[in-house]
């Protein structure tokens, strides 16, 4: 179990979130909106944290340990933009 900080704001992002991150190796994975924490619990023979932070990344959520290309980004609906606000 590992946690990361992630960068989010509602509930679709919440969602979006939890989706991305529960790649192959990944047993369990919760968000947290109030302090952007997403809890992981994962297979270390199966996957990586960097794996699944750069998963988190194409989905267009900025973390800990990938920023989220622009292009993913702007595809976000505009509830969830986080960077700029609604």
């Amino acid at each position: 179990t590992d946690t990361l900080t992630v960068n989010g704001c509602c509930k679709s992002c919440k969602s979006r979130i939890e989706e991305a991150a529960f790649i192959n190796g990944v047993k369990e994975a919760i968000w947290n909106k109030s302090s952007h924490l997403l809890t992981i619990t994962y297979n270390a023979q199966k996957t990586t944290l960097d794996k699944i932070s750069l998963s988190i990344a194409k989905s267009g959520h900025d973390n800990r340990l990938n920023v989220a290309l622009e292009k993913a980004y702007k595809q976000l609906p505009s509830c969830c933009a986080y960077r700029t606000g609604k």
